[in-house]
């Protein structure tokens, strides 16, 4: 138990059973377009059901906003911040790296977070009190004063239509936000470049990083405010996640289209 008096392992255990239930989904899929234009499916809303229903059932107390039912009361000390599922796009094209995204702000700041990848029965956490983990294994960010051929930066599945890219090392797209976030948090990635995102894609995963020594910037310097995200506006503009170290750095190698 932390602050919060939230238990981490009962929201891992909300995570696993919101995995289970889009798997059942997982390969045969109904698919429809939102305004936005992003895929929603039945799996997203019922998920986001049943992890509101847990939420309220437990933290009374707490506001919710979520991808797929909206932002509820955010005037909160603590705010549930939720995705369904990170990555529909993946999911409905049956590749395996979407996730269930529960994230707990603290005053409008990232403060815990569960994200669960059910193909991979992986899960990236952390209290708000500790460090970061996948599974059981502690994590951290990581830094390097030469980049190898076979670093690697995460990029949106559209990055080559949104920036001009120059990292000399290798780029992947891993369709999810959370992912790509929690890949820099463990050490794989040395750093993300997400072209925008709202408060339900990145929480669970800032918190995430955040507790391995990483940090969220925009593309033009500043620090990722997610205070003003929290009525469900989008961040504007590109952000990079990483170590504190390489932000700079990787910041030179990409520039908007």
């Amino acid at each position: 138990m932390g602050v919060s008096n939230v238990d981490i392992a009962e929201v891992r255990a909300w995570a696993h059973e919101g995995g289970e239930m889009a798997k059942r989904y997982f390969n045969n899929v109904g698919r429809e377009l939102k305004a936005d234009q992003s895929w929603v499916t039945q799996a997203d809303v019922e998920v986001e059901h049943m992890l509101r229903e847990h939420i309220a059932r437990r933290y009374p107390d707490h506001g919710v906003m979520g991808e797929e039912h909206g932002v509820g009361e955010i005037d909160r000390e603590f705010v549930w911040s939720i995705d369904p599922i990170d990555g529909t796009g993946a999911f409905v094209s049956g590749l395996p790296l979407w996730c269930v995204s529960i994230g707990l702000m603290r005053r409008g700041v990232p403060y815990l977070g569960v994200v669960y990848l059910p193909i991979l029965n992986d899960y990236y956490w952390t209290d708000g009190e500790g460090g970061a983990f996948w599974n059981e294994k502690p994590i951290r960010v990581i830094t390097t004063d030469t980049i190898q051929d076979n670093d690697w930066l995460a990029v949106s599945s559209y990055a080559h239509r949104t920036f001009e890219i120059s990292f000399p090392g290798k780029t992947r797209s891993l369709s999810s936000i959370a992912t790509d976030i929690c890949y820099v948090a463990r050490g794989s990635a040395l750093g993300a470049v997400i072209a925008k995102a709202k408060l339900w894609d990145v929480a669970a995963a800032m918190a995430i990083l955040q507790a391995a020594g990483g940090v969220v910037h925009l593309l033009s310097g500043p620090r990722v405010e997610t205070t003003s995200l929290l009525d469900g506006r989008s961040t504007g503009e590109p952000f990079i996640a990483a170590a504190p170290e390489m932000i700079e750095r990787l910041r030179s190698y990409v520039a908007v289209r």
